[in-house]
């Protein structure tokens, strides 16, 4: 059986005859109707909510949050649909801004942007969020604990503010989509650092994940309630949430009042992306291409996801292009000592959430052998404690040889996880 895994805009072919393989796949409901007709369904009968296109009706002009660059969002297809209700309405897309919730992501340069977005009409306005610029922040609320909450002006201040978001597993946030679209999404950098800063517990030597922060689990997990509480700031007034399977395509669409969107949305992920399986000794990983596979920041989520399914002690073959690097430069001062206690040590003196990430993966890398097919820089993944290899085909020789007829878990297409245990 010959197996290819995406690999930034390409695949790698591999060839795992001799070992028992178990594909690690969602279980996504076979293709019914067009897409385009889903989505002009799902706009046509809103959950919880007027039409969009009533909505609009006497508002002089729109904001539509977006994810940014790093996520599958299948934008060309769902914005001229809303662009096209928002016209309906009475706001033309001389009156309509895109606003991409980039967290702390860093802005895209035009051509990965225009790729992202899609074709639009002349006029539509494209803003980029930068969560450090303070003159586009506006203090919004507190939260319990007293945390001044900024967001957007752009966002804030929006007449009608419309989000349009995929839902997936996060692996500390729980879900995905919903409300991080506003929050970290168009928040103010500070409020991020320190809502990322709950999933460890730095009090702890060493440091431990906070128990609750996991992916699939909202309810006692600190970091999502935050995320939940500050996001109600500034609801959007109507949302149009996702499911994309494992090529990308909509495998579901709502649309709606954005609670009522977002329920729908995990139960859909939780029925079709959570699986028992496992755990193995070994595992085949890819980070899904591009461009979830563009910066080591993106591909971690993958890694994360497969290492899930892997047994103690055990090893996986990962494959991530990585062309775009790190992808932030908050991460290369972790990146410059990776060693478990020189993070902590910088985490517990100023928390960047980038740090924590960089403390993730070297925990995996010292509990599991990971082999990595990559283009990170050549000196920078075994200092991760990756082996990093040329040629992939090599490690699976090795596997084979080693112990035929094992059984090995494969993760193709996008993170699965297994069953959450999420309370009432």
């Amino acid at each position: 059986m010959i197996v290819k895994l995406p690999y930034g805009r390409g695949e790698v072919a591999c060839d795992v005859r001799g070992l028992a393989v178990f594909e690690l796949q969602a279980r996504f409901p076979k293709p019914a109707g067009e897409v385009a007709e889903k989505l002009a369904q799902a706009l046509a009968n809103p959950l919880g909510s007027p039409p969009l296109a009533c909505l609009a009706a006497g508002k002089d002009r729109a904001v539509i949050l977006v994810p940014d660059v790093t996520r599958k969002a299948a934008l060309p297809l769902v914005l001229p649909a809303v662009l096209g209700e928002l016209a309906r309405g009475g706001v033309p897309a001389q009156r309509v801004t895109l606003l991409l919730a980039c967290g702390t992501h860093p802005p895209a340069p035009e051509p990965l942007l225009a790729e992202h977005l899609g074709p639009l009409p002349p006029g539509v306005t494209v803003v980029q969020h930068d969560a450090r610029e303070v003159s586009q922040l506006v203090e919004v609320g507190k939260l319990a604990d007293g945390t001044v909450v900024r967001l957007s002006r752009v966002a804030v201040e929006a007449p009608l503010l419309v989000s349009v978001f995929p839902v997936q597993h996060h692996y500390f946030a729980g879900f995905g989509g919903g409300p991080k679209m506003v929050f970290p999404g168009v928040a103010g950098y500070e409020e991020i650092q320190r809502n990322h800063s709950r999933v460890i517990e730095l009090s702890w030597d060493p440091p431990r994940l906070a128990p609750r922060c996991q992916p699939g689990v909202l309810s006692g997990n600190p970091v999502a309630e935050e995320i939940a509480a500050a996001a109600a700031l500034r609801p959007v007034d109507f949302a149009v949430g996702m499911v994309l399977d494992g090529s990308g395509q909509l495998a579901w669409v709502g649309a709606g009042d954005g609670g009522a969107v977002w329920r729908e949305a995990i139960a859909r992920v939780r029925e079709w992306c959570e699986i028992q399986a496992g755990p193995f000794s070994k595992v085949i990983a890819s980070a899904g291409g591009f461009p979830t596979d563009h910066t080591l920041i993106q591909a971690h989520k993958a890694l994360d996801a497969a290492s899930r399914f892997l047994a103690e002690g055990g090893e996986m073959l990962f494959l991530a292009e990585m062309a775009g690097g790190a992808g932030s430069p908050a991460m290369e001062p972790f990146l410059a000592d990776p060693r478990p206690e020189a993070l902590a040590a910088k985490l517990r003196e100023s928390y960047v959430q980038y740090g924590h990430t960089t403390w993730r993966i070297v925990d995996k890398t010292r509990r599991f052998r990971i082999s990595l097919k990559s283009q990170l820089p050549t000196a920078l993944a075994p200092k991760l404690g990756f082996f990093p290899v040329e040629k992939p085909q090599e490690v699976l020789d090795a596997w084979r040889q080693a112990s035929p007829r094992e059984t090995v878990g494969l993760l193709l297409h996008g993170p699965v996880y297994p069953k959450s245990q999420e309370l009432p």
